[in-house]
């Protein structure tokens, strides 16, 4: 026996539907047919992918990891679909892109409404994934373009830096921190601060700022992506210190911006496929968010 796209489509089913019922009639079958497929599907990968009280199911924490490499390989066949319709309306041009949450949100919005008024016939498809995910499908070569903020070696792309000047101050709107238009280590003393998670290198970079100053921030809260700390400082929950594309977005929504007296330079990774694998669009594409990111960098000046 081996494992059969079938099992795979009825997993995904019942996973998005929660239901061997809703599931079965979704894929024009039958729920004994759904709960057989599930069962062998079980036994060849050697564990239970839900927990069944009666006729309710619970996914089991394995079948929530199984899915999340599902629901990705369902995404590049949606993708497919989506590019033999585009042919069929002799429109075959698709770009897909991939990038860390933050940038997705504050900065490819800019990028793509620039590059969309020359090239409004062109499919871009962007997927926000965190950067462990991110990696591991660009040496697939599932995407044209990959935007991270650290770097990796991989045979299947090459990587170019793009500087983006030095990480900012953010404050809620109202802080007494924004009286000053420079803000030291130690300005931050007892300050609530808002952090990203242990694993981010600049997390740790701050970190040991402060910490060879003798400086001790509040912890408040930490999460994951720019986009997040911002929404936080706006809140007015604390102050943080994030990427400059970030920070410009969120200028003047709630969110006062800073500079910090210690340089901390910030740039993204932009990655490209083989070069035989290249195309004119992505060309433009990148060029384009050359041309945005040099603007944010301006905008920061002033602002």
């Amino acid at each position: 026996m081996r494992l059969s796209q079938r099992q795979i489509e009825i997993f995904n089913a019942v996973m998005i539907y929660k239901s061997m019922t809703a599931a079965a009639d979704t894929l024009g079958t039958s729920q004994p047919t759904v709960s057989r497929e599930l069962r062998e599907l079980e036994n060849y990968i050697g564990f239970e992918l839900f927990n069944r009280f009666g006729k309710r199911l619970s996914p089991t924490n394995q079948a929530l990891l199984l899915h999340s490499a599902v629901s990705r390989s369902f995404v590049g066949m949606q993708e497919i679909s989506r590019v033999a319709l585009a042919i069929k309306q002799h429109n075959a041009a698709q770009l897909r892109i991939a990038s860390l949450p933050a940038y997705a949100e504050a900065f490819l919005p800019l990028v793509a409404e620039r590059f969309l008024k020359t090239r409004s016939r062109v499919h871009l498809s962007i997927h926000s994934l965190e950067e462990v995910v991110l990696r591991h499908d660009l040496t697939t070569q599932m995407f044209d373009i990959g935007l991270t903020e650290g770097s990796f070696e991989t045979d299947e792309a090459s990587a170019e830096t793009i500087n983006l000047g030095e990480v900012v101050c953010v404050l809620p709107s109202k802080h007494p921190l924004t009286s000053r238009s420079v803000l030291e280590p130690k300005d931050f003393q007892g300050a609530d601060f808002v952090y990203f998670t242990q694993e981010d290198p600049y997390r740790r970079k701050i970190d040991q700022i402060f910490e060879a100053e003798g400086v001790s921030r509040r912890y408040c809260v930490e999460t994951t992506t720019a986009t997040g700390v911002c929404s936080m400082v706006a809140s007015g929950v604390g102050v943080s210190i994030v990427n400059p594309l970030t920070a410009s977005h969120y200028a003047g929504k709630g969110v006062a911006l800073r500079r910090f007296s210690v340089r901390v330079p910030y740039h993204l990774n932009l990655w490209r496929p083989a070069k035989g694998l290249r195309s004119a669009h992505a060309d433009l594409f990148v060029n384009v968010m050359r041309n945005v990111a040099n603007e944010v960098v301006e905008k920061l000046k002033d602002l």
